[in-house]
Formats: structure tokens, C-alpha cells, sequence
């Protein structure tokens, strides 16, 4: 009984020194790449850097440079050129490690942050296809492909500076022919991020100074797959904004004096939104989901993108005129000179008065 007793003993004495478990996998070097190819831009880059993996938490690694970033000598980054569906390379060039980009302070290491740029002869168009290859100094490669967006035309806001008006209406069509020997482009946009960006002069009547400020209006992100597209933002939607985005004064000591608008839309593939999609964190029951798999051998995405801007724009006068006297906007004080120039006209207690 008591061998029995002592065989029981020692079992649980071994499995009390064994109650740890590892949940960390052996260590794998994985490639990650994030690329946005845009054929209107002088310069692109790519970001290229590795996953890491630690014994501590991963926020442990965030400001140590190498357990993000590849040293420039442990890879070689390459672009290449291809007519659509092809696997016959029409060029190659090797991207210039590039660190000179400035980087924003945040919660990742600044140190050691890089890019890779396309050299300057190399250029992006629309009627080919490109691949970008990372080649590690083991000799294992990782590496993407992507067709390249058409081009947007946007028709309102007019083109014509004299009748360059918003009325809450903003339309565009997509040249995106993908067939024939000289396509407008070998990948279709279906995903379209509009932005307004809203200039006003800011007097301060008791500084005597003047300061010239932009509010960035960011429209709902439009998934369409047809090639002419309309979006209405009207000016209550427009107001609303602009009483987020700016300061009120009931004082009225400050003045604001519209200056003009730019209206930016930037245009992206299926591929970038299903990137986003999956990238949304998991709030339902399952927290399993589908990985994004377009690098081979690596994470992330290379695809393209195109932006049109129309500058310059006025608004409506009915729009105009509504911004100095609306309720939700009437103590952003938005004024006008009216008379020529002899009088001052801006809100108080939701009418317009003029000085």
C-alpha cells in the first residue's frame, strides 16, 4: 500500500512541474508587403518588412527597429513588368532602399524605418501588369501581382472655372476598358473614397491676425461597380461636418471667410476592399477568419490606386448663403462682405446680419 501510495505521489509531483503550456510556434521568417501602385504619381514606394514573434507580448517589440524591418542587406527587392496575363517579364528593375521618408511619431519604432522606391524611368501604366518580388538572403523569395486601375473623370463640379459650383452633387465616370491590345486598364475599380477639403480665412478680430485653415471632410467609402457614378452630400451633411471639424465662437470674435474647396476621389480595386474587410476586427462569436492570400511566401497586398482631383470650387449661393444662417453652423461666425466691400454679413441667433 504504501509503494502504492509513494507510485501516486511521484506522478503528481512530475505533472506539478510540467503545468505550462507554449503557445508560440517555432519562429518563421514571413515577408510582409504593402504596396499601392498609382501610374499619375512621379514616385512610388513600397513598404517591405518581416512578422516577428517573441516570448512577451507583442507591444514588447514595437519600438525595436529589426524585429519589424529588414536590414537592406538581407534582401533584394524587385519590380517587373508584364502585358496582361502573361508570364513573359517585359522589364525588371531593382528598387533603392530609401529611409529618407519622414514618419509620424506613434506607437511603432521610427528608427530604421525604410522604403523601397521604383527607380525614376520606370513607369507605371495602366495597360500592364506588375509584380514585386522580395528576394531574402536565404534564397527564398516572396512576391505579388497586380493589374492597374483606369482613370476617373470627374464631370461635377464642372471643369469650368466660371461655373465651378458645388450644389451637393459630385458625379464621375471610370475609364476602365480592360480589352484590346492597349487596355485603360488590366484591374477594375469598384471602391472610391471622395473627400472634400474645405478652405476658409480665420480673422481674429481682437489679434488683428489672419490664418488661412483647410477642413478635411472624409465622405462614407462608396462601393459601385458601374462606371458612372453620382453621390449626393447635401448641405445639412456638409454643415454637420464643418460644425465637427471647427471651433465654435458665440463670441464672435472670430470670422471666417469661405476661400474655396477641393474635391479629391481616390479609386481602388476589389482587391484593396477585401484587404480591408478582412483586416476589420472580429466581433461576432467566430474570431476565425479568412486571410487574405495574394502574397505568395508573405502577408499582406500590393494593388493600385488613382486619384482625380477637381480645385477651386464655390458653392452654390443658396448653399452659400444657408452657411450664415443655418442654426448648427452660426456660431462657426462663416461671414461674407457684401455691398461692395461696406458691409460685413455673418449669423447671430440664426439670421444674417450685416454691419
Amino acid at each position: 500500500m504504501k509503494k502504492i501510495i509513494l507510485s501516486i505521489t511521484a506522478c503528481l509531483s512530475l505533472l506539478a512541474c510540467n503545468n505550462e503550456i507554449d503557445i508560440n510556434a517555432e519562429y518563421k521568417d514571413i515577408t510582409v508587403m504593402y504596396g499601392l501602385l498609382d501610374p499619375k504619381l512621379d514616385t512610388n514606394y513600397l513598404r517591405i518588412q518581416r512578422g516577428y514573434l517573441g516570448e512577451e507580448a507583442a507591444s514588447a517589440s514595437f519600438g525595436i527597429s529589426d524585429s519589424l524591418y529588414y536590414d537592406s542587406a538581407e534582401i533584394d527587392v524587385f519590380i517587373r513588368e508584364y502585358r496582361p496575363g502573361s508570364t513573359t517579364i517585359e522589364k525588371e528593375v531593382q528598387l533603392i532602399y530609401d529611409e529618407n521618408v519622414p514618419v509620424d511619431s506613434g506607437t511603432y519604432t521610427t528608427e530604421g524605418h525604410h522604403l523601397y522606391r521604383i527607380p525614376d524611368g520606370f513607369d507605371i501604366l495602366r495597360s500592364r501588369e506588375y509584380e514585386v518580388l522580395v528576394r531574402r538572403s536565404d534564397g527564398t523569395e516572396a512576391y505579388a501581382r497586380t493589374g492597374i486601375v483606369g482613370n476617373i473623370d470627374i464631370r461635377r463640379p464642372l471643369s469650368i472655372i466660371t461655373a465651378r459650383l458645388f450644389d451637393g452633387r459630385i458625379e464621375f465616370w471610370i475609364n476602365q476598358d480592360t480589352e484590346g491590345n492597349n487596355p485603360e486598364a488590366t484591374v477594375k475599380m469598384i471602391a472610391y473614397q471622395p473627400v472634400i477639403y474645405f478652405h476658409y480665412k480665420e480673422v481674429d478680430q481682437a489679434a488683428g491676425t489672419e490664418e488661412f485653415k483647410t477642413a478635411t471632410i472624409r465622405l462614407p467609402l462608396e462601393e459601385n461597380p458601374f462606371d458612372q457614378i453620382e453621390i449626393l452630400y447635401s448641405s445639412s451633411q456638409l454643415y454637420s461636418a464643418l460644425a465637427d471639424r471647427i471651433e465654435k465662437d458665440p463670441s464672435k470674435n472670430i470670422l471666417r471667410f469661405f476661400q474655396g474647396m477641393d474635391i479629391e476621389i481616390t479609386g481602388a480595386s476589389e482587391d484593396m476592399m477585401t484587404f480591408i474587410e478582412l483586416s476589420k476586427p472580429a466581433t461576432g462569436v467566430n474570431q476565425n477568419r479568412p486571410q487574405f492570400e495574394q502574397v505568395v511566401n508573405g502577408t499582406g497586398i500590393l494593388t493600385s490606386r488613382t486619384v482625380s482631383r477637381r480645385n477651386d470650387i464655390k458653392l452654390q449661393s443658396t448653399i452659400y448663403d444657408r452657411l450664415l444662417e443655418a442654426g448648427i453652423v452660426c456660431d462657426l461666425n462663416f461671414a461674407r462682405v457684401e455691398l461692395g466691400g461696406a458691409d460685413t454679413c455673418y449669423c447671430i441667433d440664426n439670421q444674417k446680419v450685416c454691419f
